[in-house]
This record gives structure tokens, sequence and C-alpha cells, in this order.
């Protein structure tokens, strides 16, 4: 599948406060471009069970959900922070940084 767009999204915690992003992959840079999609590669991503995890979630847990567009079709995944996978731990990291700062613009410009 070729990328094209990513939505990320964090809920719960402790505060409840949700994170989310929109990512057009050919607005990141050349070099984030190319490791998130060497990640989800890795992972491969589009072969992920929907729901990652079988036990209920545990409380104040954070749960991302990461939704992959591209040649006109998406494929989502959702896991509780405790049921990710150790792989999938850099992923997150650099989607949220992406939504932190995508949030932050968003703020100043209001």
């Amino acid at each position: 599948m070729k990328v094209e767009k990513i939505k990320f999204e964090r809920s719960g915690g402790f505060a409840g406060i949700r994170l989310a992003a929109q990512i057009e992959l050919d607005d990141l840079p050349e070099d984030q471009r190319r490791e998130i999609l060497d990640l989800l590669d890795e992972l491969d991503f589009d072969e992920l069970p929907k729901k990652l995890g079988d036990r209920a979630p545990v409380p104040d847990e954070f749960t991302y959900t990461i939704s992959v567009e591209g040649d006109d079709k998406e494929y989502t995944v959702s896991a509780g922070g405790t049921a990710l996978p150790a792989r999938m731990h850099s992923l997150i990291e650099i989607l949220e940084g992406i939504a932190k700062r995508q949030m932050r613009k968003r703020q100043r410009d209001e």
C-alpha cells in the first residue's frame, strides 16, 4: 500500500485529554517520512489485527488508534498502551510528537 495519510489518536489516560492528528506524509521532512514508512513495513501494519490485546482496558491507560490511508484503502489498528507490541513504541513516539506540534500550532493560530 502506498501510504498517503495517517490519522493518529491518543485518548484516555488519567486526565482523559485527547490528542489527535491527521498527517499528510508528503508534508513531512523526507527523513521522518522514510522512518514512518520503514516502521509501518517492519510492523506489517496492514496485517495486524484491528484490535491488539484481548484483555479488558487498564484504568487510566492511554488508548491509541492509528489509521493508515492510501491506494483508496484505509486500515485501522487500536490498542491500549499495555497491549502495544514493543516494535510499535517508536512509531507511537513519532506520531505523538507530530500530533503535539500540530496542536501547539493550532493553539498559536487561534
